[in-house]
């Protein structure tokens, strides 16, 4: 479903009263049902209105973040001001570093491509990858979504129990696949790591799969923060899901090497 549309101009001149009207209803993307969503959906394409497509991506930008899930529940706020090379003690190597996520940051305000940040755990993925996010959504209306692949697997755990989960599971499955920029934030631990890894169950990889397959070869963003290295994930995964998440571009990849694990970056 292709959401927003580079030119948005009316074929049938003035826009019915009753859609403009209905589309300015206050319905939250995140409490939508799919029915609900394809609807709006619809109703924005007859209106054919600027006006119309600017609201819808404001809702969608609300309900995408409203969707996150968040490692231990706790939500993460992060710029690049926050960015302080000085707790690493190569401060050198942490200006490039923070400077690459900058410049990706920039080129995808005008242009979609995947970026993987590789490093060990607390020495700041996860908050430069949130920095670049923050700045794509102030500042090219992007809708934004942060995901713990860790989290993701709890919750696929209390589906076979809990009837809420299931339906949170199909919403989140949506926004995962509309969303403009994904984080998918520490892919990889929910198959272990170094010494311990293993494949990952088969409903994770069936969800992840159909997310990665509708967000491949379109105006979408995946951004992936990382313990682990693409042998690992080649024992996790299936080569479709991981080929169709990860970068092969050296470019759209960050490496934290040497860099001292400092959490409150």
């Amino acid at each position: 479903m292709v959401i927003i549309m580079s030119s948005f101009v009316s074929a049938f001149g003035a826009v019915n009263p009753k859609i403009m009207q209905k589309l300015k209803e206050k319905v939250d993307f995140a409490d939508m049902t799919d029915e609900e969503f394809k609807k709006k959906h619809a109703l924005m394409k007859q209106a054919g209105d600027a006006k119309a497509n600017e609201e819808f991506q404001k809702t969608k930008i609300r309900g995408c973040y409203k969707k996150s899930v968040w490692s231990g529940g706790q939500e993460i706020k992060f710029t690049f001001d926050d960015w302080d090379v000085s707790k690493q003690a190569d401060v050198d190597r942490a200006r490039e570093v923070g400077n690459k996520a900058y410049k990706l940051a920039q080129e995808l305000k005008t242009d979609n491509f995947n970026v993987t940040l590789y490093g060990n755990s607390g020495v700041g993925k996860t908050s430069l990858a949130i920095a670049m996010m923050t700045k794509l959504r102030n500042e090219a209306n992007k809708s934004i979504m942060v995901v713990s692949t860790a989290e993701l697997a709890s919750l696929l755990d209390n589906k076979y129990t809990q009837d809420d989960t299931r339906e949170r599971l199909i919403n989140i499955e949506r926004a995962l696949k509309e969303v403009d920029v994904l984080l998918l934030d520490d892919f990889g631990t929910e198959g272990g790591s170094l010494r311990s890894i293993k494949v990952v169950r088969k409903d994770m990889q069936d969800y992840l799969y159909r997310v990665a397959n509708s967000r491949v070869g379109g105006d979408k963003t995946t951004i992936i923060t990382t313990n682990n290295n693409d042998e690992d994930f080649e024992l996790m995964y299936n080569t479709k899901i991981i080929s169709r998440l990860l970068t092969k571009n050296k470019d759209h990849m960050i490496f934290f090497k040497d860099m001292k694990d400092v959490r409150e970056i």
